[in-house]
């Protein structure tokens, strides 16, 4: 596809966003499957190591899925030894789960992400901080869309 293409041709557009989307669900389903998850079970853990100890509720919350089944997928992590739950020391009322140290995990997330990590910093570097921001900007708001849409999605099958 041309560089311009997708600006000048709403279907290009489309396919462009859909190709996109489907390289980012095959990349975190690859890493996912290196350390015998599924890309959820993955981004699950990385929304951990990235807020720290948190409800399950805090969970969804950043992830656009419901409690029950954030509470299915930590079921799977702890079985796995990814995660523990446990008692909120500020409230012992809420129960909180966290990410435990793991060697292995850390070796290959390293092994996966540390190249994929480099070549984003050198495409990066190709724009000015102004197309930076802007990229930033619209990669926020998709965020913030796909969180939405994912929320109703699941949503709609509840009774």
């Amino acid at each position: 596809m041309a560089q311009g293409a997708a600006s000048e041709d709403p279907v290009a557009s489309e396919l462009l966003g859909r190709e996109f989307a489907t390289a980012v669900v095959m990349f975190h389903e690859a890493v996912g499957r290196l350390l015998g998850l599924s890309a959820v079970e993955r981004k699950c853990l990385d929304v951990l190591r990235r807020l720290g100890p948190v409800t399950a509720g805090t969970i969804g919350e950043h992830t656009g899925l419901t409690t029950g089944a954030v509470t299915g997928l930590m079921d799977r992590l702890e079985k796995a030894g990814y995660v523990e739950r446990g008692r909120d020391p500020h409230d012992r009322r809420k129960v909180v789960v966290r990410l435990l140290p793991n060697e292995r995990m850390d070796a290959l997330l390293a092994t996966a992400i540390g190249p994929f990590a480099d070549e984003m910093t050198t495409m990066a570097a190709k724009y000015s901080d102004a197309e930076r921001r802007t990229i930033a900007d619209w990669v926020r708001g998709t965020t913030d869309v796909l969180v939405a849409n994912t929320q109703r999605i699941l949503n709609l099958d509840q009774p």
